[in-house]
């Protein structure tokens, strides 16, 4: 079986005392549960989505029975960690002060000081079929080193958290080539300083960018992307005990990672899970699961945005709506006046937006492409397009779309668009940024005229000669000067495509409401404007790029 992380470290069972108002702890601690560096990363990466297993050893006990069992209900698999006879199981007792919520920790090794290097041989093919290998500095450094060493020559991505940084001081012989031979290291500020005797952070995540990241506790974190210094702000909560934090992180970081998330993304949405786990107490309760985490970064998010409660209904209905036709079979199709397709789907999605609506928000307003399109926008209207693309959802090719957009005080206030069969959700505020499930979309980068993708969106038959004319100018003769041009009717999928960067132009000319006005949010929060080819017709150029304005309009 491929694993998408496999965790090589330890297990122990935590006891966490919680400090009194007067100072003084209680004999007896107010938590016992299954913790540990190895399997805090472990849990937190498979809430995340991950498929995790794990390499470890424990005593075959009723303490290591209850670790195991803790892990295997958290998704983990297990079938490569060892149960020992006589072998004692570590443990930790954890002192949670009153004040700053942080921690100090009596370890008790066991188990994890009976790693040897073979485990490694032994695993061969577990390591081999896993995308990302995390390990900690806890078992014997011979072990580590092994681990590093197969690592690197077999080109496999290694994250380490130097929980026993003086293992890896750089005044150490050997060292610092074992640190070269890393991916990734995850430390704290205080690992940091111990690893590379100097209290300049700044200075140490430059030796490495892209390699060392470097947590600061209430002022975030830091790392270099090899061309500037990137902090990342904590994000303000009530702390209530930051055990397991940065174990947290780091399993959120490796999903996020095997997700496919760039670096800078996929800190930050592991940061939003390290303060999800600062707001309970103990390590891995708090720990979220990622449709969890997803409601919980839009909250933070969204949370001084004027329209927020509206914007986070949206959501939640939006997606709502695709399960009542996700798995409709015999789907029922019609010819609208205008020719255009219409299926029970999209009335059913219709009705079903409109209806939750006016449960929570009676007095608003609707523009929609089925019930009301003659609607005009007044002060909080809803515009509902329930099914853009009806042609691609009866032919089940993934590219159609579910658009909603909200209008209020003569602007439009939010938008989103939920490609389902691509499982892709975005949604833009005013002047609060457009997301891809989650995640800040960034103005696209700008390439070279002959490197460009141009599409022309929604009907090809609407103002044809407009058209025809941008598609000569696209072309010198019979060669074109950009790399492609694509036709794709369905306006959600084109307005995303120009805002994810697959194309980077895009021209369209529907003037119909539900069809432009969330993905024009979308696009005017990305950094990019619509610009007119033909003003009586509305056929429009949305591009970021000089060289495609220049190109296509009209001198």
């Amino acid at each position: 079986m491929k694993y998408d992380i496999c965790v090589f470290g330890g297990c122990s069972l935590d006891q966490t005392f919680f400090q009194n108002v007067d100072g003084s702890y209680d004999k007896v601690p107010n938590s016992i549960a299954p913790g540990g560096k190895g399997s805090n990363q472990a849990v937190a990466a498979s809430r995340a989505g991950a498929r995790v297993t794990m390499i470890s050893r424990l005593g075959k006990d009723e303490i290591g029975k209850r670790i195991l069992d803790n892990l295997n209900i958290n998704g983990v698999d297990t079938s490569h960690i060892e149960m020992v006879d006589g072998l004692n199981n570590d443990s930790c007792n954890i002192y949670v002060d009153i004040n700053d919520k942080d921690n100090n920790m009596e370890r008790i090794t066991g188990a994890i000081d009976s790693f040897t290097p073979d485990m490694i041989e032994n695993n061969r093919d577990v390591l081999l079929s896993s995308k990302i290998i995390v390990c900690q500095l806890k078992c014997p450094k011979e072990v580590t080193i092994a681990l590093i060493n197969f690592c690197y020559e077999n080109n496999k991505t290694l994250i380490l958290t130097p929980c026993r940084p003086d293992k890896l001081k750089i005044s150490d012989e050997g060292n610092l080539e074992l640190i070269d031979k890393i991916t990734m290291i995850t430390c704290n500020k205080k690992e940091c300083i111990t690893i590379f005797g100097t209290e300049d952070i700044e200075e140490c995540v430059k030796k490495y960018p892209n390699k060392l990241i470097v947590t600061l506790g209430a002022d975030g974190l830091i790392y270099y992307d090899g061309e500037k210094v990137i902090a990342m702000p904590a994000i303000k909560v009530d702390v209530v005990d930051t055990t397991g934090a940065g174990d947290t992180l780091n399993g959120n970081l490796t999903a996020f990672l095997v997700e496919g998330l760039d670096l800078q993304h996929a800190l930050r949405k592991a940061m939003y899970a390290s303060t999800m786990k600062l707001m309970k107490k103990t390590a891995q309760a708090g720990m979220p699961y990622k449709e969890d985490l997803d409601l919980f970064i839009r909250n933070m998010r969204n949370q001084d945005f004027h329209y927020s409660k509206e914007l986070n209904y949206a959501l939640e209905i939006v997606k709502d709506s695709y399960e009542l036709v996700r798995y409709s079979q015999n789907i029922k199709i019609a010819n609208k006046p205008d020719s255009t397709l219409l299926t029970e789907s999209d009335l059913t999605i219709e009705r079903y937006l409109i209806s939750k609506i006016k449960d929570k928000y009676p007095r608003d307003h609707f523009v929609t492409e089925e019930n009301y399109p003659g609607n005009s926008l007044k002060d909080r209207t809803w515009v509902i397009d329930p099914m853009d693309g009806t042609n691609h959802y009866i032919k089940k090719d993934g590219m159609w779309g579910i658009q909603l957009a909200f209008y209020d005080k003569k602007k439009t206030r939010f938008a989103v668009i939920y490609l389902p069969e691509k499982n892709e959700l975005y949604y833009a505020g005013e002047n609060i940024g457009a997301y891809l499930n989650n995640n800040r979309l960034f103005t696209p980068n700008i390439v070279p005229i002959n490197q460009t993708v141009i599409e022309f969106g929604g009907s090809i038959y609407k103002s044809p000669k407009a058209k025809i004319l941008c598609l000569k100018k696209l072309m010198d003769g019979n060669v074109l000067k950009v790399a492609d041009v694509e036709y794709i009717n369905t306006c959600c999928v084109s307005y995303t495509n120009l805002c994810t960067g697959k194309t980077d132009g895009l021209i369209i000319s529907s003037k119909k409401p539900w069809d432009i006005m969330p993905g024009e949010l979308l696009c005017k929060e990305c950094g990019i404007r619509p610009r007119y080819i033909d003003v009586n017709r509305g056929v429009r150029l949305l591009t970021n790029n000089p060289e495609i304005t220049k190109l296509i309009l009209p001198k």
